[in-house]
């Protein structure tokens, strides 16, 4: 990503802390106290998750940053596989990220973990895209997912990390042709982005056992695809 894009994405993440600030005092409290236990459940299993919704709730511009750092380079990712073109991604991934900052007080820690619902968010914006575009297909067979291109993500994951994920992302290419876009976007939630099943079944708004079942099937589609593959 060019400087003078990046410039643009955090200028739109801030743009949308500016619009969600115009809360009363009296409205901030009640939203913050509808959430507190779920504040509490983030503290103890990810606090940096609930420093970074707090920073982001009180309109903190360092943490439009972070939340940039955080997510950009993975939301490009995960919007290439489905759209199958980098600069479409990324701007995917600015619009998605301002969306979540302007939602950022209906975060619900207690629902599922900021990862997971970034990604529902992400999907969405997404879903509309496609939808816009008449797109019927979510990954063509030549589609290039740049996870290993990216720079941001090489410089963030380390050197094993990332020769495993960009093995990941390989190897989910080559199952374009062969799985339907709902198996393949399951299959990258779980190989690549690494999120459990339960985590994948807030994303897609499907129960756990339906996503389970939707995922084991694109496994096994895969196993035999690769099998092929390797004869």
């Amino acid at each position: 990503m060019t400087s003078q894009r990046r410039r643009g994405v955090l200028a739109r993440i801030r743009v949308s802390v500016s619009g969600e600030g115009s809360t009363t005092t009296g409205d901030r409290d009640q939203q913050m106290n509808t959430v507190s236990a779920g504040e509490q459940l983030i503290l103890t299993e990810a606090p940096e998750d609930a420093a970074l919704v707090r920073r982001l709730r009180d309109g903190d511009e360092a943490g439009c940053e972070e939340f940039w750092q955080r997510f950009g380079a993975r939301l490009v990712a995960f919007a290439a596989a489905r759209l199958g073109d980098e600069d479409w991604a990324e701007d995917v991934m600015a619009q998605s990220l301002a969306a979540a900052v302007s939602s950022i007080r209906s975060f619900d820690p207690r629902r599922s973990g900021l990862s997971a619902w970034v990604y529902g968010v992400a999907r969405r914006v997404i879903q509309g895209e496609l939808r816009k575009q008449r797109r019927r297909r979510s990954v063509p067979a030549s589609a290039q997912v740049p996870l290993e291109a990216n720079s941001d993500l090489v410089s963030s994951a380390g050197a094993d990390e990332l020769s495993s994920r960009m093995e990941a992302a390989r190897r989910v290419r080559l199952l374009a042709s062969t799985l339907s876009p709902a198996e393949m976007e399951v299959l990258v939630l779980h190989f690549v982005d690494e999120f459990s099943v339960r985590e994948i079944a807030r994303i897609i708004g499907r129960s756990w056992r339906a996503t389970d079942s939707l995922l084991y099937r694109a496994k096994e589609k895969a196993r035999e695809r690769l099998a092929r593959d390797g004869d």
